[in-house]
């Protein structure tokens, strides 16, 4: 098998109009009182995109692929045993050498495309090619495949903020007392102008946490007070790139292994963890095998009683990730089991037993997992804190537990630069740091 990443020229083109959307003419063919009737959809137009992906899954149909039904951007032949998956105009195909053909083939009889790249086992293969801005390595040698995020993004909050030559931290975000917390609700909302910075960075450090579960929980604090951020929370985002600055880059290792049968969820709960509103924060890692695909930190939208009541919830949600990842894997002709792991044997008897019980309070919509435990869709394992990595993603820990965390789930720290990652502008940056500078001094 070998990766493949297949970018479609001018591709909102290829689609006919479906509706009467005139156009002014370019300059040169200007007429007087005349205007462009659009034949074929155009960029800008408001039904581009829905027209595109109805003109390239009519021709996947056509070449005998099987449309996904978790996710219509997922594609499966399972004749030459070809997995696609397609984001806008680029096709991402993972198949054997022959496989890659039969696509590219069919992709020839109707577009325009260039090969953005490939990595594979094979002599003519790469080692290394950047998709949506993120990094895939191969080693031949060793069978490893490395995925990172897009460096760029920890590179610019440390510059914006003008910290290039700050000390680094060892974590993203510290424990804060209640005094803390209540003496900062009290402070003034910072200007107009860096409220959009403090907007900005945050959700720059949110696009990094999708591929790195160290900066799941600190990202999720952030994003909380971006409606109207205080110099303190301006502070908590320092702190954040301080610890970018000293660890800002992160790859997800896949090394050579048996294929898994199981979709393995870990999810851990920190109870009343907010300590304005009381309410608790689910963290969820999802592991393929020894691999770590998904960490994510949330805020629950209820209020826990006890702490096996936030537990469970947050075993309702790592459930239904655990089925969305079975649905999407049955679109690429997978199929697995799916088994939830969590260190409370309180939420374990909930979830295996019919019925609220003793928790009358809580609204029966949560209750369907109880049914697809008892169908035997879900398992629900006890799994000890201590190697429940789940934990790193709802609260703030220590170094030397988020580092062990982070190793257990795959998570490996790099020095450097990637070959094919993309550089900083230097100019484009120009705006955004005089603002930091002027509301800084």
């Amino acid at each position: 098998m070998k990766l493949k990443l297949f970018d479609i020229s001018r591709a909102h083109f290829n689609g006919e109009a479906r509706r009467r959307v005139f156009v002014t003419l370019p300059d040169g063919d200007e007429e007087e009182e005349m205007c462009g009737l659009l034949q074929r959809s155009m960029y800008g137009t408001q039904d581009a995109s829905s027209i595109w992906q109805g003109e390239y899954s009519s021709l996947l149909v056509e070449g005998e692929f099987k449309t996904g039904v978790a996710s219509s951007a997922v594609f499966y032949h399972a004749g030459e045993d070809i997995r696609l998956l397609v984001h806008g105009d680029d096709f991402f195909v993972l198949a054997d050498e022959e496989g890659q053909q039969c696509l590219e083939k069919l992709l020839s009889s109707r577009y325009d495309y260039r090969c953005e790249g490939a990595v594979g086992p094979e002599d003519g293969d790469g080692t290394e090619l950047c998709m949506l801005n993120r990094t895939i390595r191969y080693d031949k040698e060793t069978g490893v495949l490395e995925y990172e995020a897009d460096q760029r993004h920890a590179e610019l909050i440390v510059r914006t903020l003008g910290l290039e030559n700050a000390k680094p931290v060892s974590t993203p975000g510290e424990k804060k007392k209640a005094s803390d917390v209540l003496a900062n609700m009290s402070l003034p909302v910072v200007s107009r102008e860096r409220i959009t910075l403090f907007r900005s960075l945050v959700m720059r450090a949110a696009y990094l946490s999708q591929d790195r579960g160290d900066l799941t929980d600190s990202v999720k604090c952030l994003a909380r007070k971006m409606t109207g951020p205080t110099e303190e929370d301006f502070q908590d985002l320092k702190r954040l790139a301080r610890f970018l600055k000293g660890k800002p880059r992160v790859a997800l290792r896949y090394e050579p292994l048996r294929m898994y049968e199981e979709c393995t969820i870990f999810t851990d709960s920190d109870h009343a963890g907010c300590l304005r509103t009381r309410r608790s924060t689910s963290g969820t890692i999802v592991m393929m095998g020894n691999h770590c695909v998904k960490a994510a930190s949330g805020l629950q939208s209820t209020i826990s009683l006890s702490s096996g009541e936030s537990e469970f919830y947050a075993i309702v949600k790592a459930a239904a990730v655990g089925l969305q990842m079975k649905s999407l894997l049955l679109d690429w002709g997978y199929d697995v089991a799916v088994s939830v792991h969590t260190d409370s044997s309180a939420a374990i008897g909930t979830c295996s037993r019919r019925g609220l019980g003793k928790l009358r309070h809580v609204q029966t919509r949560y209750l369907w997992v109880q049914e697809r435990v008892a169908a035997e869709d879900i398992k629900i394992y006890k799994v000890g804190t201590k190697v429940n990595p789940a934990d790193m993603c709802t609260k703030s820990l220590s170094a030397e537990m988020t580092k062990g965390f982070m190793t257990m789930t795959g998570h490996v720290y790099l020095e450097g630069r990637a070959a094919s990652a993309k550089r900083l502008v230097s100019q484009v940056l120009t705006a955004s740091v005089d603002i930091a500078k002027t509301y800084d001094s």
